[in-house]
């Protein structure tokens, strides 16, 4: 109560924050375990998905469909939960939320010979995967990606680390620079990887905002630990003995992408929802 009495923007309250849950989820032998702040709203919605103990990412069953693009990327969630943020009293509702979602993905358009436990075809599934989620999503803002891309081996596990933000769109009024996306992926076996998610809602200033969103994800981050299971660490030595000198980019700067053109599909004959007329920027291709 004390934190929520004297809290600002500079220095929000954020329910629950201090006092995390211990999660533990094995996905087909993978054991993925993290501290994270508990489920919080206001307004009584429960979370879109309580912590699944066991999963087993080889069961097609729950996974998504992919109705944009060319690639095909199908993801099964594992976590979902919402966290509010609360400045002066002098605003009762919340001033910005954080949504976190952990996923399975699974790429499924991966050409034969390649793994993402090779570090640089892992790079360019996870660079197919922005630009599915820019230019081929055309029917959201605009987005400027990747930001802030960076890589870090934790327990033996390569994790990438990169932001989506939308594009500026010059109104000096606009909240867009304090609503972002925060990404952390790492791979499970050859076609399959964890995809943490952290979708920010931010207030004005940008600056507090983005600060105090950014120090939520890197607590949450802190606490993260993969272990791969016996199979996955044999594949991935394998891989790994195929391909020794693989590397990945240690850093990225933002694509500069021209949006396509496009219209929406006709799914009764059979159409995606999103129908791309004429590329600009073309798809990024794969290289073994």
């Amino acid at each position: 109560m004390l934190k929520r009495l004297f809290a600002t923007r500079k220095h929000p309250c954020m329910p629950g924050l201090n006092t995390p849950e211990q999660i533990t989820v094995n996905l087909s032998g993978s054991v993925l375990s993290l501290k994270l702040p508990p489920h919080y709203s206001s307004d009584g919605f429960e979370a879109h998905c309580d912590p699944i103990e066991t999963m087993n990412i080889y069961d097609p069953t729950g996974y998504s469909g992919d109705p944009m693009g060319t690639a095909v990327f199908n993801r099964k969630r594992f976590i979902s939960r919402a966290w509010e943020l609360f400045g002066p009293l002098t605003r009762l509702r919340n001033i910005g939320s954080i949504s976190f979602v952990a996923v399975v993905e699974r790429i499924d358009s991966l050409p034969e010979g390649m793994s993402c436990f090779n570090p640089n075809h892992y790079e360019q599934v996870i660079n197919r995967l922005i630009f599915k989620m820019g230019p081929e999503n055309p029917t959201s803002a605009k987005r400027v990606a990747p930001v802030n891309w960076r890589t870090e081996v934790k327990n033996g596990c390569l994790w990438l680390y990169y932001e989506i933000h939308k594009a500026e769109d010059g109104d000096p009024e606009s909240f867009a620079p304090s609503q972002f996306s925060s990404y952390a992926v790492t791979p499970l076996d050859d076609h399959h990887y964890i995809r943490l998610m952290f979708h920010n809602l931010g207030y004005k200033p940008a600056e507090y905002s983005n600060r105090f969103v950014n120090s939520v994800r890197d607590k949450v981050l802190g606490s993260v630990t993969l272990t791969l299971s016996e199979h996955a660490q044999q594949r991935k030595a394998e891989v790994q003995s195929q391909w020794p000198d693989a590397a990945i980019s240690k850093q990225r700067q933002p694509y500069n992408w021209v949006y396509p053109e496009w219209r929406y599909g006709d799914t009764s004959k059979g159409e995606r929802d999103v129908v791309i007329t004429e590329y600009s920027t073309t798809p990024p291709e794969f290289h073994l």
